[in-house]
């Protein structure tokens, strides 16, 4: 009898498994789960951004009249920023035609009609460029283009420029030309 109930359980347990076998295969259709498109096209108008460096000091502040971020590229544009690069003394402020920034907001591109001055005590020193590049970790500004620097009195022109903001030092490069008038010169 119990050799039966055995027997009887082998076959119902193999019965059951090739039934079991022989049925199309229970398929889960997993629903794909949809999320929403994070890429985002904007634009702000008067616009004020303000930069930090790791320490809480502000390191950069630009403004504009227009910034366009655009998603496939993940570059915001600006159409005539206004802007202060700031060091221990005093800020570089500028203006240019237009500003890009790369997708880490870590370099500002200004381009068209440049100007950087700095105000100083023996008058305000300004620079000319149709390129500047500004590297936020780096804290350098710098342009690999034909650069004009004036200053009363004195008038340097220049392939290139590299200002260290920390250390505020200036380097001019590449066919650098000093003008300077003396002091009992008038114009």
């Amino acid at each position: 009898m119990r050799r039966g109930i055995l027997l009887t359980a082998a076959i119902v347990l193999l019965s059951v498994l090739v039934f079991r076998w022989w049925l199309p295969a229970e398929r889960v259709i997993t629903p794909t789960v949809s999320l929403p498109d994070t890429r985002l096209d904007y634009r702000l108008q008067d616009f004020t951004a303000r930069f930090h460096d790791e320490a809480g000091r502000p390191e950069l502040e630009i403004s504009g009249p227009n910034l366009e971020h655009d998603a496939e590229s993940r570059q915001d544009t600006i159409t005539g920023p206004e802007f202060a690069f700031m060091t221990a003394d005093s800020p570089w402020m500028g203006q240019a035609q237009r500003g890009e920034f790369d997708r880490e907001m870590d370099t500002l591109e200004l381009i068209n009609e440049v100007e950087v001055w700095r105000e100083q005590a023996e008058g305000p020193l300004r620079f000319t460029t149709e390129r500047l590049q500004h590297q936020r970790p780096a804290r350098t500004i710098s342009a690999d283009v034909p650069v004009l620097l004036t200053q009363p009195g004195a008038r340097v022109e220049a392939g290139g420029l590299m200002i260290q903001l920390d250390s505020e030092t200036v380097n001019l490069t590449n066919e650098v030309h000093l003008h300077a008038r003396t002091a009992n010169h008038r114009d």
